[in-house]
């Protein structure tokens, strides 16, 4: 019987599904098998997330417990993870990934890809890792991803460049993996899928200002989620605001005792995290947004939508100098950026440079 490569994938996060899913489509379109690994950190959210995708159910799931929304449940959950790694590699080679696999595919650079970096290489494979070469050149800064992000790019077999300026640090690390510029983020084509398929339910009333943040170094030290607090109530005072909260900035919202400020705001409307194409209609008619994180960053970028970030390195190039403002927590920016936010577009239209066929056309030639 003629042997049929396999590529194990293994994903942790809402936003790593998000990314990835454009290849498990396109590796379903074309023949190509792929086991799918779920760790299991957003048990409860995936199965509705999977759907909206168009990405099949995981072949395995680390866990059913139910989505971790608070830090010390996801230190708890990483420990298990990692321990497992390092202390029952026949269950990973015989349960986890599949006994004909070369390749597995990780994403990005959150707790669960160092999770599944150590995993795959227990089990004996080769690692293949997406948006790879990001850097923000601060190791606590944001913490952990940056410090995980030199862990990948130093063990990884191939490494995934979205940009020639990603492919130039990986140049600069010299590391030992094989680097393959493959000209823009799959979260293009991510966006592109999410927006053909949105059912727009958006209020056409007032304007609104879009918030979302969920960051550790933002939420862990009450000092920048109380002022992050203090923003919203700002900006609620003066203009609809639409605050999507992840479970975990929620959770330390309570336990700061910071949620009662937000609470009974007329012009506040706090949403649960939601479907993808859902959020980037929301994110595409906001007049501006402010948010902690990298891809609604990118993603604001290719909507122009001005742009907030509040912390004070990106990983990140999309919309600097263009329709992004790094707000890095100081009042003088962030009042500057309120009052002239209608100047921050950067004309960038989303196009597509079809990033995941790059990709899994280099991951068949690695095989053959």
């Amino acid at each position: 019987m003629e042997w049929k490569p396999v590529i194990d994938v293994f994903i942790g996060t809402k936003a790593q599904y998000i990314k990835t899913a454009p290849l498990l489509r396109l590796m379903t379109e074309q023949g190509m098998d792929y086991r799918l690994i779920d760790s299991g950190q957003h048990a409860a959210f995936a199965p509705a997330l999977r759907r909206n995708l168009g990405v099949k159910e995981p072949d395995i799931c680390l866990a059913d417990d139910g989505d971790i929304a608070s830090v010390p449940a996801a230190l708890y959950w990483m420990i298990k993870q990692i321990l497992t790694a390092l202390f029952r590699p026949a269950y990973l080679r015989e349960e986890v990934f599949s006994a004909d696999s070369t390749y597995c595919v990780i994403h990005g650079d959150t707790p669960s890809t160092f999770i599944s970096l150590v995993m795959a290489k227990r089990a004996g494979k080769r690692v293949a890792h997406l948006e790879s070469g990001l850097r923000s050149f601060r190791w606590y800064r944001p913490f952990p991803e940056e410090m995980i992000r030199q862990l990948c790019t130093r063990y990884c077999d191939l490494l995934f460049a979205p940009s020639d300026w990603a492919e130039e640090n990986l140049k600069q690390m010299k590391v030992r993996g094989k680097i393959i510029n493959i000209g823009q983020n799959t979260n293009v084509e991510a966006m592109q899928y999410s927006l053909e398929r949105a059912t727009d339910t958006l209020d056409r009333g007032s304007p609104y200002a879009l918030v979302t943040l969920h960051r550790v170094e933002t939420i862990l030290r009450r000092s920048r989620l109380a002022f992050a607090t203090s923003l919203i109530q700002d900006l609620a005072s003066a203009r609809r605001v639409i605050f999507v909260l992840h479970p975990p900035t929620e959770h330390k919202l309570r336990d700061f005792g910071l949620m009662e400020s937000l609470s009974g705001l007329e012009n506040l409307h706090m949403e649960p995290l939601m479907d993808h194409g859902r959020f980037l209609v929301l994110l595409r008619g906001a007049e501006f947004v402010i948010t902690d994180g990298g891809s609604i960053q990118e993603e604001a970028y290719y909507l122009d939508t001005p742009c907030l970030v509040l912390r004070s390195e990106t990983e990140r190039r999309e919309g600097l100098g263009g329709n992004v403002v790094m707000g890095d927590f100081d009042k003088g920016v962030i009042q500057d950026f309120l009052q002239h936010y209608g100047h921050y577009r950067s004309g960038q239209a989303i196009g597509s440079k079809l990033p995941s066929q790059r990709v899994l056309d280099s991951l068949r030639n690695e095989q053959q």
